[in-house]
């Protein structure tokens, strides 16, 4: 294609008083085709004055006439933009030119524009020039170093009414959403000030708060590609050793229990742990130290909470919906909490050690203790537990196995951790897990393997256990269906007995 002939053309069009608007989008299409595919065609096409000129000319002029709802002018718009997207794509010198010309400050005009207008449900003309628009602006900074610094600086500066990164990151298309995450991405790739700029701005957190809640719904869904840039996004936060601010940074102080937002990224990091092995470093243990200290910090308030479903006090009408949701918020975080510190317990000694040090397994004994009291044992035989139990225990699934399991994982050839373990009454505790439980599926393997890494070469432990003798039984509702009642005989040995309908034995 002669370029002369080309820019001529498209100049004598745009003269023409924007009349023939379809010789125009033909005419961009033509341009648009080749430059699809064609590096070169890209290079030689930048390299025109004339044709940046001519462009941004129209650009302006039919942008401004969409501004003004000239509708019409919508489809010359759109292949402006197309076409914005395609010449910048590699060329470094046509991203400079095209940032030169403001092409990037008029299709964001436009954007806003198209965003305001758009309705999934009902319009869906503008969702064309969300998707070429919101590639355009990641296409002329990738790879160009220069422009991400001062586009990014401006992207972190802006307040919310003008913030176009956040809005676009809402926007109900899967396309918009790819192109934000990329263009995201590229900027804080291999850079240590973007990515702590980017948890420390407050557009920054507009937007990471917003690009949790796309996460959260596509957690079903892994293998989208969205989901995916948002794993690797957030994947190389928390590489950077920003985990403990950003977790931090989606905190609400008015809330007692941890934020909607932090819950979803304890998913995400669990799902991290669970994907990929842990390795022992600077950045893991002081991400180590945030999950120690996040665990300690809503355990008070879950024993609390299993107190209160116990005693199955009254909330009042108008508190019972903030109080339901922030005891669900309590055990969502709870369980991540333990899932993750269950990962970090598999560690090593290194990660042994630091989260000894704040006091794990502590926390770890006490929240058992008041498990032990509030969650009974459930299996499909027992029928005669009150509904209050039943609930209480259906509310709070799990946790006794995973606090059992970060024990075990501790105590291992650890016996500082063997002998605290036995200082705060939690052999006994164990040895009581040694159940099937239904709501803590193979809870009686790892109350197993837990006592086998608390006793071993420890002779104190071992003592202790020696010295156990049973003070009474208690009756299993199963049994008691049927009529049998247990006891303990002088000899210390378990008796059973049959109850007849008449209540004798």
């Amino acid at each position: 294609m002669d370029l002369s002939v080309i820019i001529q053309q498209l100049e004598n069009y745009s003269n023409d008083s924007l009349n023939k608007l379809e010789n125009i989008v033909n005419h961009l299409k033509r341009i648009i085709s080749e430059t699809q595919n064609n590096l070169t065609f890209r290079e030689a096409l930048g390299q025109e004055s004339r044709f940046w000129i001519v462009t941004t000319k129209l650009l302006d002029q039919t942008s401004e006439k969409l501004l003004q709802d000239e509708l019409s002018v919508l489809p010359i718009v759109l292949e402006l933009v197309r076409l914005f997207r395609n010449v910048v794509a590699a060329v470094l010198e046509n991203q400079n030119r095209a940032l030169g010309h403001k092409w990037n400050e008029i299709t964001e005009k436009v954007l806003w524009y198209s965003v305001l207008k758009f309705d999934f449900e009902t319009d869906n003309k503008f969702v064309p020039i969300l998707r070429f628009g919101s590639q355009a602006l990641s296409n002329v900074i990738t790879g160009n170093v220069d422009a991400q610094e001062h586009i990014w600086s401006d992207f972190m500066n802006r307040t919310e009414s003008n913030d176009i990164l956040s809005t676009l990151v809402n926007c109900e298309d899967c396309v918009v959403l790819t192109s934000v995450l990329v263009l995201v991405y590229n900027c804080i790739y291999k850079n240590e000030f973007r990515s702590k700029t980017l948890i420390e701005s407050h557009s920054g957190i507009r937007f990471l708060k917003l690009l949790l809640e796309r996460a959260d719904t596509l957690l079903e869904e892994q293998s989208s590609q969205n989901f995916e840039l948002i794993y690797a996004l957030i994947s190389r936060l928390i590489d950077l050793g920003f985990f403990p601010l950003f977790y931090d940074s989606l905190n609400q102080p008015s809330i007692q229990s941890p934020t909607r937002h932090q819950i979803i990224l304890l998913k995400i990091l669990d799902l991290i742990f669970f994907s990929s092995s842990l390795e022992i470093n600077e950045t893991s243990i002081s991400l180590c130290t945030c999950i120690a200290k996040g665990f300690n910090s809503i355990c008070p308030r879950a024993i609390y909470t299993m107190q209160q479903a116990v005693n199955n006090s009254v909330v009042s009408s108008t508190g019972c919906e903030d109080h339901m949701e922030n005891s669900h918020l309590l055990y969502n975080a709870l369980v991540l909490f333990l899932q993750c510190i269950g990962k970090l317990s598999q560690g090593g000694r290194k990660m042994g050690e630091c989260l000894f040090q704040e006091g794990i397994t502590a926390s770890s004994i006490s929240l058992l203790f008041q498990a032990d009291k509030t969650l009974p044992r459930m299996t499909n035989a027992t029928t005669l537990v009150t509904q209050t139990h039943q609930q209480a225990s259906s509310e709070f699934k799990f946790i006794k196995r995973d606090i059992v399991r970060i024990i075990g994982n501790m105590a291992y050839e650890n016996k500082i951790v063997q002998d605290e373990v036995r200082e705060l009454g939690g052999i006994p505790l164990i040895l009581n897990q040694c159940n099937i439980d239904d709501n803590n599926p193979y809870i009686r393997e790892y109350a197993i393997f837990a006592l086998r890494n608390l006793l071993i070469n420890n002779p104190e432990n071992q003592e202790l256990v020696e010295q156990l003798t049973p003070i009474e039984t208690v009756q299993h509702p199963a049994l008691q269906d049927i009529g049998i009642m247990t006891e303990l005989g002088q000899d210390g040995k378990i008796k059973f007995s049959i109850e007849s309908k008449n209540g004798r034995k």
